[in-house]
């Protein structure tokens, strides 16, 4: 490439860009927008095939280099021309009646994932029929769906034979049935992420997928008063499970033998057969109620257990936690904490004397415990006083303080280390 003359010598500068890697050169497309990647076929017959070759596009309607085509005919005639894609990103800022006629066609049949994203806050929901069972669909290893969009799939042919992995973010369906439908077009699903949205009513969820492996539901942000869904749960295969929904109602529909971790955060007062399905865990997170001791009985022992997370509620009661430490026998790890949820007449309820015999966790076999927001109360202290006294095997006790006491911090810290302790080895953390 000739250059301007300095003087009376002739400057070669070289193009060294276009000497490089193409996974370098794709490296420097995937920075760009589409349409400008696009352009630089334009460049020179090395600039020419490298960008059908990009593994990953990102067509964003916000884009300014779009053109006068529009987004999604933008979207229909470039899709068809990309050689190696395997991850498409759409971001939509409007209302679409197009993505079932327009680009679900137009895109390659080796796509391997595959998102949607409207963000809008006004207007109608973007419809999803999955009116074709295309090609695209069957290699589709991960596919997201977020946003204002209405899945209407009870009529749909659609399987997805590869999808592994699932993720429905405020996404809405027509009815029960498309819901359902959904999910058994995913024949090989393992992993579920379902963020549902705060509805009147009681929909119903039916989640009936054998070879699911992980199990994530949340609800949106939003809370209205009649939202109060039903979720039947049948995956016998799983072994992770996080709910965080103070409002539904989950009924299990068969024990999970497989279950290694959970975190959950419901209502228990709705969900009665929850404990029971989370025997077989040996990580749990959960909040802390008096109901749930009152519910246990000597049959449903947490043999397994090793970690538990307990967030403990604002009314703290000594007895409480005691009495709950006796169904997990081989608890190595305990950590508290305070962040959820808030006082209610079920919490506020005591339990009698404390436990009349040690757990035996505390005996043989906790190693670690952890407390964050402690703040000094008497029951608080009770507690602590206890499981020092009697956790044998103790190795590390870590004290958070709360930080509305940080004033008596000095006299809770003198108070904590005063404490006689059963482990010589353990040694006391107070931040």
């Amino acid at each position: 490439m000739k250059a301007a003359r300095l003087g009376s010598e002739e400057v070669t500068s070289p193009d060294s860009i276009s000497h490089l890697s193409d996974d370098l050169l794709l490296r420097i497309l995937s920075l760009l927008p589409v349409r400008t990647a696009m352009s630089t076929s334009l460049l020179s017959k090395r600039w020419k095939p490298v960008w059908k070759m990009m593994p990953m596009l990102v067509y964003d309607e916000t884009c300014p280099y779009i053109g006068s085509l529009g987004f999604d005919l933008f979207c229909g005639v470039s899709l068809p021309l990309h050689e190696a894609l395997k991850t498409l990103n759409l971001k939509l800022r409007k209302y679409s009646d197009s993505i079932d006629t327009i680009l679900f066609p137009n895109i390659g049949s080796n796509l391997l994932e595959m998102t949607i994203n409207l963000n809008y806050y006004y207007g109608y929901y973007t419809p999803i029929k999955f009116s074709n069972n295309l090609n695209v669909f069957k290699t589709l290893f991960v596919l997201k769906l977020q946003g204002k969009i209405v899945l209407d799939v009870v009529d749909s042919p659609v399987c997805f034979p590869s999808l592994k992995i699932l993720h429905l973010t405020c996404v809405d369906f027509q009815c029960e049935e498309s819901f359902t439908r959904f999910l058994s077009a995913c024949p090989v699903l393992e992993d579920f992420f379902l963020q549902r949205l705060c509805s009147g009513g009681r929909f119903l969820f039916t989640i009936s997928v054998p070879p699911l492996h992980r199990l994530s539901i949340t609800s949106e942000p939003a809370y209205y008063g009649s939202d109060e869904p039903r979720l039947e749960i049948s995956t016998p295969c799983l072994n992770y499970l996080k709910i965080f929904d103070r409002c539904g109602y989950y009924n299990f529909l068969e024990d999970m033998p497989k279950l290694v971790e959970a975190d959950v955060s419901v209502d228990m007062s709705k969900n009665e057969n929850l404990l029971r399905v989370l025997s077989s865990v040996e990580h749990l997170v959960i909040c802390l109620y008096p109901s749930m001791v009152l519910d246990l009985t000597d049959s449903l022992i947490f043999n397994q257990l090793l970690h538990l997370e307990l967030d403990v509620c604002n009314s703290f009661r000594s007895n409480l936690l005691l009495s709950f430490l006796k169904y997990f026998p081989n608890l190595q790890s305990l950590k508290l904490g305070r962040t959820y949820p808030e006082d209610t007449e079920d919490q506020l309820y005591c339990l009698g004397s404390e436990p009349s015999s040690v757990p035996k966790c505390l005996s043989f076999h906790l190693e670690n415990i952890q407390w964050t927001g402690y703040g000094g109360t008497l029951d608080e202290r009770e507690a602590t006083a206890y499981i020092l006294k009697n956790a044998h095997r103790l190795m590390t006790a870590t004290i958070r303080l709360q930080a509305t006491c940080m004033d008596n911090g000095q006299i809770i810290m003198k108070d904590v280390t005063s404490m006689s302790k059963a482990s010589a080895s353990c040694q006391l953390v107070i931040e």
